[in-house]
């Protein structure tokens, strides 16, 4: 059943390129764009980071740090190999970019590996540190379903939050162009396949 899903979700996918491709290069490039979500940045108390990518995340993080946009850096993750966690690759990367180890915090939690876990994890950690406000950063393709996942959490754990979303340019997955890259042709065909899971609440 669930290979029959892939399969027709695939040709389907395949085709709309397909047709992209006969028919013009800015409606391939649409198809990337419908997954970015940006908004106007102002200074906020924390900047939150989620979990993967290939260190770019932590790269806008970083940036957006040192030009004042948030005084704390967040970020949770999960566990690679025992005793082995992304939130600590995630830290020392950012040490090396210059984020003062004072200015970040980290749990490491137990919960489902997925950007819905994530959100549940990142926003336990802002509301035990008193964070009314802050930027969440991403790689662009993953910031709509990021935005809706986060403004979903919010409202099922009640608390009195907001935030902007910020989108970090990845190399491997980029919005203009993509389907020139394998990586990038991955990188969007699943990330519409997530957001079919996240619509049936899968």
């Amino acid at each position: 059943m669930k290979n029959s899903f892939l399969i027709k979700t695939f040709l389907i996918f395949g085709v709309i390129v397909i047709l992209s491709v006969i028919f013009s290069e800015p409606l391939l490039n649409g198809i990337s764009r419908a997954l970015v979500h940006e908004d106007p940045l102002v200074k906020v108390d924390a900047i939150v980071v989620l979990a993967g990518g290939n260190g770019n995340r932590i790269e806008a993080a970083a940036r957006l740090y040192h030009e004042g946009f948030g005084k704390k850096i967040f970020f949770s993750g999960f566990k690679l190999y025992p005793k082995i966690y992304t939130s600590t690759r995630m830290k020392n990367y950012a040490l090396e970019l210059g984020v003062p180890k004072d200015k970040m915090i980290i749990s490491i939690p137990d919960v489902e590996v997925s950007t819905r876990g994530e959100s549940v994890a990142n926003l336990e950690l802002l509301n035990k540190n008193h964070v009314k406000n802050f930027i969440l950063v991403t790689s662009s393709y993953h910031t709509r379903r990021a935005k809706l996942i986060y403004e979903n959490t919010i409202s099922l754990l009640a608390y009195d939050v907001k935030f902007l979303v910020y989108p970090a340019q990845d190399p491997f997955v980029p919005i203009e162009g993509w389907w020139r890259i394998r990586t990038a042709q991955k990188g969007v065909f699943f990330e519409y396949i997530k957001w079919i899971a996240y619509y049936f609440n899968l």
